[in-house]
């Protein structure tokens, strides 16, 4: 009986000791980067035999940027030239290293992954080995220690630095090796460190090897009758540095390629100044990756200021632009952190399409005034600063004043810090193809001119930040993705950036405002990250209520919910028309403006927040009017072709030329105020508490005869006095929602959709 228990017992420890060789708990894994360990939150785990590390954070600590498709569950990150694209549930990684064949295609790499990409608590796990070897690194397993450690290739060669040297351009003279002078034309061709000086007229500096070069402008004036003044043909890494207190000069007279132009990798750094003038072309052109480290960069361009093939990064420093093209114009990654950026942009309109709409005998409609309305094309873009694939700001200091959009991409932008002040002549402030997030409490935007003012073709999502918006067409506008609905909440199709013109009345004779209907023609669903941004809160959504047949809402609590993405029934066509647009019905609606917090005040001259889906607001302080003084259309401060949902912990002040109390269902205390008078832009709305308190002041950027207050600060029992402009009115508040004065005008007034909540 002693053997039997003891072999037994040899036997658990056995299978223990292979247990624990085979299966690790996943706080015992730890990941390392280059000697520094990576936290994560959610941890790395052992799954089929392979250490699965979550894949944002692997890829952001390596400088790679991320972005995640929620309708085909598809995750992409990007580096350099670089592209990793992986899909959830699939052993295919496919690499995209930017190469193309003979037909101008892109060439892929695919790698199959021996465990798949999965999600794991919110996250995307991957196998760190082959995740990390994908863009070049080193992974090793210390299974003593059980950790997984990812190095980036051996150290560089630093020898070149010991070639120090330096170039005379008043003289045409030069030390160091690898420099060759042949009428007045100077070519680099061996690594090193060399000091520029004088002044060189028609001709120009090239750079031709395959080491790093640096090149110290130090007082160095060139000028370039046909070709770049700096010339990177070829180089493992080339770098410009601006010495401490000097003035530069580079001039292209005739140059389609500006006046910098590098093939490879460039770098500007230093403490001086550089002043580029280029008559033909760019100011500075880049093939590969650009980054601006500090110095003080004057640019001054017949086409794009900057124009880079693959990342502009920028961490320091001062750039001034003013060109007639884009200021600042990617093909891929545009990663701003720090420095100042001042850009102006001269690009005219080369055309105008004029069109007509009639007007019907009944009360006018969206899209039924009678105008003419012209498109806004531009023989090339006008841009301040364009991205392809991605941009992401986190803090710095842009300044723009744009024929066209201010900031653009034809995909996501991120926003989690910086100061932003922006204006467009003829359209939007920041405009996203994709997703829009704006973060971070230091956030600072204030849009002074534009058509649209903020606007994503997908989901807009706000978190943080103080937001100011004027626009005469919306504030704010997300599309949601969805192709097929109408036309954020209006009834045109596909009519380009259409310009309303001044003086335009509508049926009863009352002055329209100037705007611009903007494209706003949707695109193929794309849904938002699946990893959600911090600080997200989303509701649940489906609260989309059939009417009873008496025409009365019920209660609040009593209605049953209709999954969301169903047809209501037709009950619900048969509610008292609360100025909602039925282009969405029967459409699937999701959450695509959603705002989680920040200040924001807003201006909007067609929709104020406008959105093709639903419109959920979950905290924040959001002070915003529509300027229509009188006017008694379709036009609103909130506009959603879905649901729009207002939480408790939400601070609004609304303020509209009509307003109507059934349009609003909200949770808060609410004081709506029926002035007597129109009042005048900038008049201020001032509320006072019993004891002489102010606890909200506004502002408006319009004209408006309709206030709204709404929050969790206006107590039941509580007296209250508004102030607005020459009137003073007293509310007690005695229920949740109190109402002063008598409506005079009907309309839109401060919101619409399926149900405001």
């Amino acid at each position: 009986m002693k053997k039997i228990l003891s072999v037994i017992l040899a036997l658990s420890l056995a299978a223990s000791l292979l247990i624990g060789a085979t299966s690790v708990s996943a706080d015992e894994i730890t990941v390392e980067l280059d000697g520094n360990p990576i936290e994560f939150d959610v941890k790395p785990e052992i799954i089929d035999g392979r250490t699965m590390v979550p894949l944002r954070k692997i890829f952001e600590e390596i400088g790679a940027l991320v972005k995640w498709d929620n309708d085909t569950q598809t995750v992409s990150a990007r580096k350099n030239k670089k592209t990793i694209t992986l899909s959830i549930d699939s052993a295919d990684l496919q690499i995209d290293k930017g190469d193309t064949d003979e037909e101008g295609n892109p060439i892929y790499e695919i790698v199959t992954l021996e465990v798949p990409a999965q999600i794991v608590s919110g996250r995307t796990l991957v196998p760190a080995r082959a995740i990390s070897e994908s863009f070049g690194l080193n992974v090793d397993w210390d299974e003593d220690n059980q950790k997984v450690i990812i190095s980036s290739n051996d150290e560089e060669d630093e020898s070149w630095k010991e070639n120090i040297g330096s170039i005379n351009l008043d003289t045409l003279t030069c030390d160091g090796e690898g420099i060759e002078i042949t009428d007045n034309q100077i070519k680099i061709t061996q690594g090193g460190d060399f000091t520029v000086s004088g002044t060189l007229s028609d001709g120009n500096i090239t750079i031709s090897t395959k080491e790093k070069v640096k090149i110290r402008l130090s007082g160095a004036k060139i000028t370039s009758s046909e070709n770049p003044c700096i010339f990177v043909e070829d180089a493992d890494k080339a770098y410009i540095t601006l010495t401490d207190g000097t003035e530069n000069h580079l001039i292209a007279e005739n140059s389609d390629d500006g006046a910098i132009y590098s093939k490879e990798n460039l770098e500007i750094k230093g403490d001086g100044n550089l002043d580029i003038e280029s008559s033909a072309g760019h100011g500075i052109k880049a093939s590969d990756n650009l980054n601006i480290e500090n110095g003080v960069i004057s640019i001054n361009a017949a086409s794009d200021g900057i124009h880079i093939n693959d990342t502009f990064k920028m961490t320091g420093g001062t750039v001034n632009i003013t060109s007639v093209n884009d200021g600042i114009d990617c093909e891929s990654i545009v990663n701003i952190s720090g420095g100042t950026i001042n850009i102006e942009t001269n690009g005219t309109p080369i055309e105008n399409t004029q069109t007509t709409t009639e007007t019907t005998e009944e009360a006018p409609r969206r899209g039924m005034w009678k105008m003419d309305e012209a498109d806004v094309e531009f023989e090339k873009s006008t841009k301040g600063i364009n991205a392809e694939w991605m941009m992401v700001i986190s803090g710095g200091e842009i300044n723009v004043n744009s024929a066209s959009h201010a900031i653009h991409c034809q995909d996501e932008i991120e926003i989690t810090g910086g100061k932003f002040s922006l204006s467009s002549k003829y359209d939007k402030g920041i405009s996203a193809h994709g997703n829009l997030t704006i973060s971070g409490a230091d956030t600072v935007i204030d849009v002074t001119k534009s058509t649209e003012g903020i606007e994503s073709k997908n989901v807009m999502t706000i978190n943080d930040g103080v937001i100011s918006v004027v626009s005469t067409d919306d504030a704010l506008n997300a599309t949601g993705g969805n192709s097929g609905m109408m036309q954020g909440g209006g009834m045109r199709e596909n009519m380009g950036e259409m310009q309303r013109p001044e003086n335009v009345t509508d049926a009863n004779g009352t002055e329209m405002p100037a705007g611009n209907r903007g494209n706003r023609w949707n695109r193929q669903p794309k849904m938002q990250d699946g990893e959600m941004p911090e600080g997200a809160n989303l509701p649940l959504n489906g609260e989309i209520h059939p009417m009873p047949q008496n025409g009365e809402f019920p209660m609040r609590g009593e209605r049953p919910a209709i999954p969301e993405g169903q047809m209501p029934d037709e009950t619900m066509m048969q509610r008292p028309q609360m100025g909602g647009n039925m282009g969405g019905m029967g459409k699937n609606m999701k959450n695509c403006l959603i705002i989680n917090g920040g200040y924001l005040e807003l201006c909007g001259s067609d929709d104020c927040i406008d959105a093709n889906g639903n419109i959920v607001i979950n905290a924040g302080t959001i002070k915003a009017t529509n300027p229509t003084g009188t006017f008694s259309g379709n036009f609103g401060v909130i506009d959603s072709d879905g649901q729009t949902t207002i939480s408790e912990n939400a601070d609004i002040i609304l303020a509209s030329g009509s307003g109507s109390e059934r349009n609003l269902k909200l949770t808060q205390n609410t004081i709506i105020v029926y002035c007597e008078n129109q009042h005048a832009v900038k008049e201020q709305i001032i509320v006072s508490d019993d004891d002489g308190n102010v606890i909200y002041e506004y502002a408006p950027e319009g004209k408006f005869k309709a206030v709204l207050i709404a929050s969790n600060n206006i107590k039941t029992g509580e007296k209250y006095t508004i102030k607005i402009g020459d009137e003073t009115f007293e509310a007690e508040i005695t229920g949740q929602s109190t109402v002063i004065g008598t409506q005079t005008n009907g309309g839109m007034g401060f919101g619409r959709g399926q149900r405001m909540q």
